[in-house]
């Protein structure tokens, strides 16, 4: 997606003509019982972060509507079309791909039956034009940004991505720290970021705070984008600023290319560690501190949310849910195994939803047995129910609700939690101490490449229907 730009900047005579549409459809389906899910949520999550919740999807200024978008323009007698979904009227704030179609006139949008085609961020072959070449009409400077002289500082958060995520778990963990740049492909979205949360500055691409990032002698950046702009945001970062400490929500790569160049990182000195939040939850840390060298079994059933055909997780270049949200549960078991998968079975629903079962065979003999649906009651949010078995105990997680052990004696204890805890909180006060200096990073370049690969094979093997995969000769990159 390095062709994503602005609007201003490409050069062309002038507009012609926008015809938008209002997408209806929303990422995630309306539930039912909204008052029982409020109640539950208050109760396992805190009232404030449910509070933060319900403010994220009803407040219109941080939900801003899109638009599928016709943008035609004229350069030197000739006119080009441009498509493209925006959260604006405004052509001064478009972002767009650079990737304009000659047309003999322009159309409306009822002429245009193809749904798919305006994504930008998408790879994706428009089927209206599949006998025309696009172009890439030609680029000037970015004006705005080279009228200012970006201020020399020492430190400064900047934020990429400013989705429901940022605002109920990154917005409250930093909200003591300085904070230089938020950046979202939204206009709308990130100057209202900027005002609510105190950023000294906004963007609408990750480009716009390079000049500032630069100037900043030892910055944070967190990235919480589309997973397809993780590796790459990063690499551009490391380029700008190489003293900054990167922070990459997972997934932190999608191809097989984001992790060779992310690992390069790594040898390159760079400063990242990853957003797997599981990892700091009490309970995963004990049983890794407990049975990290114990071979045992691990069972793991997850019930995953709901979301639309339309929810950008199911974008080709996204990495399938897999990529999305089971890749946590694969990075929890190289969290807690001493060994590297060796062999992977994978069955998948005749039907057509989201459920998936998957057996990993670690290298010192553990077994791993993973089952993740979008089935059942979706009140709660995501549920995950664990059972751990080594040769003399047995360990139950019910949804960090309650955890049982069960010793080699017989004797059971079980604890029992006022808050659903997911790890959110305590990952980014890691994370603060990291950035004042107070401690280290935890995410080893072994572990970015052994949860990355696996999450690769076992994205490759859902799309391509491959049952069994060895992996011998394919942990290493």
């Amino acid at each position: 997606m390095n062709n994503i730009l602005k609007f201003r900047n490409i050069v062309i005579n002038e507009v012609v003509a926008v015809d938008q549409k209002i997408i209806e459809e929303a990422d995630r389906p309306e539930l039912s019982n909204k008052i029982r899910k409020l109640f539950f949520f208050m109760f396992r999550e805190g009232l404030l972060r449910t509070f933060h919740k319900i403010n994220s999807k009803r407040n219109k200024e941080i939900q801003p509507i899109k638009r599928k978008t016709l943008l035609f323009v004229s350069l030197d007698n000739k006119i080009f079309v441009n498509f493209s979904t925006q959260t604006t009227p405004q052509p001064k704030f478009f972002v767009i791909k650079n990737q304009f179609y000659l047309v003999p006139e322009i159309f409306k949008m009822e002429d245009v039956e193809e749904e798919g085609i305006f994504n930008q961020f998408e790879e994706k072959k428009n089927p209206r034009f599949k006998h025309i070449t696009p172009v890439a009409l030609a680029t000037r400077p970015d004006q705005v940004s080279n009228t200012e002289t970006p201020e020399k500082h020492n430190k400064g958060i900047f934020l990429y991505g400013l989705g429901d995520y940022s605002r109920v778990y990154i917005a409250p963990n930093i909200k003591n720290e300085t904070k230089r740049y938020c950046v979202d492909y939204s206009h709308p979205l990130a100057s209202y970021y900027q005002k609510k949360y105190g950023y000294k500055n906004f963007g609408i691409i990750p480009e716009d705070s390079y000049a500032q990032l630069k100037n900043t002698k030892s910055p944070l950046a967190i990235i919480a984008t589309y997973h397809s702009d993780h590796t790459r945001i990063a690499n551009e970062i490391f380029n700008v600023n190489p003293n900054t400490l990167i922070f990459i929500e997972k997934p932190p790569c999608v191809t097989l290319e984001d992790i060779k160049l992310l690992s390069a990182l790594y040898y390159k000195g760079a400063k990242i560690e990853i957003g797997y939040n599981r990892r700091f939850i009490p309970v995963n840390q004990k049983i890794k501190e407990l049975y990290f060298n114990v071979p045992k079994a691990i069972n793991i059933s997850v019930k995953e949310i709901l979301i639309n055909e339309s929810h950008w997780y199911l974008w080709n270049n996204q990495g399938t849910r897999v990529t999305g949200n089971l890749t946590h549960w694969l990075d929890l078991c190289v969290f807690w195994i001493n060994g590297l998968p060796v062999e992977i079975n994978l069955l998948k629903s005749t039907e057509s939803d989201e459920t998936i079962a998957i057996t990993i065979l670690f290298s010192e003999g553990s077994l791993v047995n993973i089952i993740v649906s979008d089935k059942g009651n979706s009140l709660r949010g995501v549920q995950e129910h664990i059972e751990i078995s080594t040769k003399e105990e047995t360990l139950l997680i019910n949804d960090y609700n309650t955890f049982t052990r069960i010793y080699k004696n017989g004797r059971k204890t079980t604890q029992r939690f006022l808050k659903r805890m997911k790890g959110h909180d305590a990952m980014y006060k890691h994370l603060a101490k990291i950035y004042n200096g107070k401690s280290d990073i935890k995410y080893t370049r072994k572990d970015l490449e052994v949860t990355a690969l696996i999450t690769f094979h076992i994205t490759e093997m859902y799309t391509q229907d491959i049952k069994n995969l060895n992996l011998e000769g394919k942990m290493t990159i």
